[in-house]
């Protein structure tokens, strides 16, 4: 009774540890849990390989009460159960599994309606797949989000005949389906399933060997962080060892809890203490190098030229304290050959200055964790990176209220980029500074990521003459069409700008480096997304003299307001476009809500348009940071300072 005896002894733990938690010890029981069983429609899968991982119950009662969670046997060693247990174990041991279980599969997990002996022993064995007759259950559909990526794993089963991959969260799959050399074609080849089934594989064997009984999330989510941090043809040739060697890397990025910590304005210094030891106060650095990487040249790109003006700032303001330098990395498969020199050139501080460079950065943040890597992106949940951003909806309001002044007719133009976190915000905060002003404003909103999109006519009315369009501009652009303006007959009159100022960001985080706080000394318990705002000076907005001096005032009271804190947008009832109230007359949103913000308020006449509706070229943007429901559940998880 040995193999037996070590496996009850483990069941015996498990048992009194779910006794203590106020669980139930047994098995989960699949008629329990889904009362409407035995009218759910039914599809026969026949024989196939399923992962022993979510074999997690039984059908019915009937032996589950010989077994604890994870299918461990609790029963005496004396009784007749252990003796037959013992023999197949020893069967199983030197013939193998002769014979298949039986089971149902209900929203991706297994429930054994015979053959829990043989399962037990199997888990005993610290086997990873088990041969069973399956019999799928089909559940109604619903707005469920689990329910909807259910079906989604019903659809790429179907085409791949793969059923470990499970993922929970809807839209997992189409991820997956978008790496580059996971599927060339429409359908997949057949030697495209063999090598997605190698990398799974060996990713689960090591996943599930550093986490044996408990995982940190499901298999199939935890493999899709993988391959985000790494890519799927980063991983495609890698052995087991080199496989385990990642997980291992990636570990602490599993663990994450979700938790966002928003950080609004500038952090105080912080003097040596308990999270900067002595010895690191005396050994702190005299000069840092920093490395900034862009996607385009600062000459051809605004974004990516105030980011730059917000360098050359940097070095004038530090002077001999940092040292940096800029590169352009076009492609994701460009960034390591950049980032790896600079790393042992000493560049210990890289700032990647858009969204679409996140997932570029995780493999070499978790390689270097000595190294501070920082995306500017509204929002990230990986440890090692830090994200930044502005408020700019805070600005954006300040010019709603200005176009509101403008329009006599109330009618106002909106031109926005990419649907992505941090823009519903923005276009609303302006809707409210026109209605703040201008009761009949209504703001007529355009997408210039958007397929239709029409630069030349971006409005068919022709009484929209007052148009918020992009607020900044690269040298080589140009176009008067920008910021707030106003079209006439006599052409084009800017009126206001945006001014995005990142050199007070950029000098705080280097004085960070330089006062001894290393990444490895940092609280790495949540992910930190800064999001400054007009207080922090990151950013304002220019006026043109052609604007009333009267209302320059006016808009410089409620500058001057936000700058205190003393006043925000998005205070007092609010009202959406379907007529849901987002936020009661004495209510203020909280910064996550603002933040996550996904919808249009009542006095904006457009929509936010989805991916199927994109150009090709926005839509790695999208992905990457879109609006969409993967942040909606974790509102609770943020907390902000």
């Amino acid at each position: 009774m040995e193999h037996y005896g070590k496996a009850r002894r483990e069941g015996l733990k498990v048992y009194s540890a779910a006794l203590q938690a106020h669980q139930d010890p047994y098995l989960p029981v699949l008629e329990d849990r889904e009362p409407n069983l035995s009218v759910l429609n039914r599809r026969s899968l026949g024989v196939i390989s399923i992962p022993l991982e979510r074999v997690i119950g039984s059908v019915s009662q009937g032996r589950s009460f010989a077994f604890t969670q994870h299918f461990l046997p609790i029963l005496e060693s004396g009784s007749e159960f252990a003796a037959k247990w013992e023999t197949l174990y020893t069967s199983v041991e030197e013939e193998g599994l002769s014979q298949p279980v039986t089971a149902l599969e209900y929203m991706g997990d297994y429930y054994i309606t015979e053959g829990n002996k043989r399962v037990s022993v199997m888990k005993s064995m610290k086997a990873v797949d088990i041969e069973a007759d399956v019999t799928r259950v089909v559940p109604p559909r619903t707005d469920d989000p689990k329910n909807i990526a259910w079906f989604e794993y019903c659809d790429f089963t179907k085409d791949t005949g793969l059923y470990g991959i499970l993922f929970t969260q809807p839209g997992s799959y189409t991820k997956l389906l978008a790496m580059p050399g996971v599927r060339s074609g429409d359908t997949f080849t057949e030697d495209e399933i063999l090598s997605l089934r190698k990398v799974f594989n060996a990713f689960r064997i090591a996943y599930l060997s550093l986490y044996e009984r408990e995982q940190p999330m499901p298999t199939g989510d935890a493999f899709l962080q993988y391959l985000v941090a790494f890519g799927y043809l980063g991983v495609l040739h890698d052995d087991q060892k080199k496989t385990t060697e990642r997980v291992r890397l990636m570990s602490q990025e599993l663990k994450l809890d979700k938790t966002v910590r928003l950080v609004m304005e500038p952090e105080a210094q912080t003097k040596p203490g308990p999270t900067v030891p002595l010895i690191s106060s005396l050994l702190r650095p005299s000069r840092i190098k920093a490395a900034f990487l862009y996607t385009r040249a600062p000459e051809d790109s605004a974004w990516e030229y105030w980011h730059e003006m917000g360098r050359i700032a940097l070095e004038t303001t530090m002077k001999d304290r940092v040292i940096t330098t800029a590169r352009v990395i076009p492609s994701r498969n460009e960034y390591t050959d950049i980032v790896e020199p600079l790393i042992r050139e000493g560049y210990t501080a890289f700032f990647a200055t858009s969204p679409v460079m996140l997932n570029s950065c995780i493999k070499p943040a978790l390689e270097h964790p000595e190294v501070s890597f920082f995306c500017c992106a509204p929002l990230d949940e990986h440890l090692n990176i830090r994200t930044y951003y502005i408020r700019f909806y805070e600005a954006k309001f300040l010019m709603g209220l200005a176009a509101g002044i403008l329009a006599d007719n109330g009618k106002i133009g909106y031109i926005a980029d990419y649907p992505i976190f941090g823009i519903p915000a923005a276009v609303n905060a302006f809707a409210l500074g026109a209605r703040m002003v201008n009761p009949e404003a209504r703001i007529y909103l355009n997408w210039t990521s958007a397929g239709y999109f029409d630069p030349q006519n971006p409005f068919l009315d022709p009484e929209i003459r007052v148009i918020c369009n992009r607020d900044i501009t690269a040298p080589s652009q140009g176009s008067r069409e920008v910021g707030l303006h106003l079209r006439s007959e006599n052409g084009i009159s800017n009126i206001a700008t945006l001014i995005p100022q990142w050199e007070p960001f950029y000098r705080a985080m280097i004085e960070r480096q330089l006062s001894g706080i290393s990444p490895a000394s940092e609280n790495k318990k949540a992910s930190t997304n800064y999001w400054w705002g007009m207080r922090s000076n990151v950013v304002d907005v220019a006026f043109s003299k052609r604007f009333s001096p009267y209302s320059t005032r006016l808009i410089g009271t409620f500058r001057d307001a936000l700058q205190t804190g003393e006043f925000t947008p998005f205070e007092g009832r609010l009202v959406d476009q379907t007529g849901q109230v987002r936020c009661r007359a004495d209510q203020r949103l909280m910064p996550s809500e603002i933040l996550c913000m996904d919808y249009l308020l009542d006095n904006v006449t457009g929509d936010l348009p989805g991916m199927d509706t994109l150009v090709e070229s926005a839509r790695t943007l999208v992905r990457l940071q879109g609006v969409h429901e993967d942040f909606k559940s974790l509102l609770s998880s943020f907390s902000w300072e």
